[in-house]
């Protein structure tokens, strides 16, 4: 009885490990963000069918890279039509962008 007590308590513990070592891996590699001209094009072409730039812009260098997968799959959810290689980039680009960033901004 002490026995499979003892080997329950072990197999929860190696289970706890795992989970916060699966928790706390960090967000999603995402690669170098494109150049200015491409993450312009796809912030006008794509963000901008339902934002205005200003809101965008607003939202620049508050949000970590896994906020901004967050708000790009809410998009997607919404309609956003994005390829997974649009949708890299733009993550990329916003995550990378300082707040009031010309690229986003003008």
């Amino acid at each position: 009885m002490r026995r499979t007590r003892q080997s329950l308590l072990y197999l929860f513990l190696v289970w706890i490990i795992l989970v916060l070592v699966n928790g706390c891996s960090g967000p999603t590699k995402i690669g170098e963000p494109p150049s200015e001209a491409a993450c312009s094009s796809i912030v006008d072409t794509k963000c901008v069918k339902c934002h205005y730039k200003t809101r965008i812009c607003d939202a620049l260098g508050t949000k970590s890279v896994s906020k901004w997968e967050k708000t790009i799959k809410f998009m997607k959810k919404q309609g956003t039509q994005l390829t997974d290689d649009e949708q890299n980039k733009l993550i990329a680009c916003l995550s990378s962008l300082p707040k009031g960033s010309n690229v986003v901004c003008q």
